[in-house]
């Protein structure tokens, strides 16, 4: 059985240039850059408008993110997958 998460009460919240969270989005928008392209990095990222559309982001950015660095690891240390 799948469990769904409450909503956070601040997903409403608008994001807010300066914080922290806007700080980690930046740096996840350049990953995503590397990934798909300028034009529809952009375009993704400034749907964006709450928390909970960063959460949201986030939640699709990450599996993504970290299938790369898999595989960026795995060349960096000389193993091949075929």
């Amino acid at each position: 059985m799948n469990q769904v998460a409450a909503p956070d009460p601040r997903d409403n919240e608008p994001l807010r240039d300066g914080s922290p969270l806007m700080g980690y989005l930046h740096i996840l928008r350049k990953a995503h850059l590397a990934l798909v392209g300028r034009d529809e990095a952009h375009r993704r990222f400034h749907l964006m408008s709450t928390r909970g559309h960063a959460r949201k982001y986030i939640e699709e950015l990450m599996p993504l993110l970290l299938k790369e660095r898999g595989k960026h690891r795995l060349k960096r240390h000389g193993v091949h997958r075929h």
